[in-house]
């Protein structure tokens, strides 16, 4: 398992904020289900919004393609905190991860709680 970044991040991220991520990616537990969502930082913007940057872990032999993904953060209590629907052009290779933030706006946001290391994403 590697860490791919996308074309944008490969094109703005320092060498220095890349190895931060591979560092990081590195020190997760290993997940082994065929797509997962990695909290790396969940945290609230100032308007009421929120952000969550993950690594979306492709654990299948082929190419996943993401399209389309109705994203859920999720609280410690199994409540759900943000749901948006976001229109993505994301191709991962196999058996790799990439990283990616999440943007939510405030209207899709349904908690005005602070998040925690104990709050997960799901992807549908």
């Amino acid at each position: 398992m590697h860490i791919v970044f996308e074309k944008t991040w490969e094109a703005t991220l320092s060498d220095q904020q890349k190895q931060a991520f591979i560092y990081q990616y590195e020190t997760k537990r290993t997940v082994h289900e065929e797509f997962t969502a990695t909290p790396i930082l969940i945290k609230r913007k100032r308007n009421g919004g929120i952000v969550a940057t993950v690594f979306l872990q492709n654990n299948r032999d082929e190419l996943l393609s993401i399209r389309e993904a109705t994203v859920c953060v999720v609280n410690e209590h199994g409540e759900t905190a943000a749901e948006e629907t976001f229109l993505l052009s994301l191709d991962i290779p196999p058996f790799a991860a990439t990283p990616w933030s999440f943007v939510f706006l405030p209207t899709c946001v349904d908690s005005t709680e602070e998040p925690t290391d104990g709050w997960k994403v799901t992807i549908k």
